[in-house]
């Protein structure tokens, strides 16, 4: 194990009640925490084999569950209008023709848009005049 020594520093008292918080928040001790941020900073690997190879796993974890899930607040699934169109037709026969509710249920379904994004009250306004003007 390498040779520690004790440095000492004044921050704003902002960072500190920060710096406590984060400590507090990370369940370890200041100078853990500390000593991290430095390597972090630093550009400095981590010695710890082990507390590198759980950093490791979970950005791979991270990683794995964005594309499962797709990007974050977009829903997994592909357009699809038929199921698009029903879940719109069963939405307004139980009366709830409003199109920040009929997105959300959209969403909720995990349809995306044709552009592959999260509907919204404007993008179900727009792609219902477009499907009333092929009508």
């Amino acid at each position: 194990m390498s040779k520690s020594m004790s440095v000492t520093f004044r921050v704003p008292a902002e960072l500190s009640e920060a710096f406590t918080d984060a400590v507090s928040a990370a369940g370890g001790d200041k100078t853990a925490w500390l000593v991290d941020a430095i390597r972090q900073k630093l550009n400095q690997p981590d010695s710890n084999p082990d507390a590198r190879m759980m950093a490791l796993v979970e950005r791979m974890e991270i990683a794995a569950a964005a594309l499962i899930g797709g990007k974050q607040g977009i829903p997994p699934l592909p357009y699809d209008e038929p199921a698009v169109i029903c879940i719109v037709e069963e939405a307004i026969a139980q009366g709830f023709n409003n199109g920040r509710i009929i997105a959300e249920r959209l969403n909720d379904a995990g349809y995306q848009t044709k552009a592959g994004k999260a509907w919204d009250k404007d993008i179900y306004s727009a792609w219902k005049r477009r499907d009333l003007k092929r009508s």
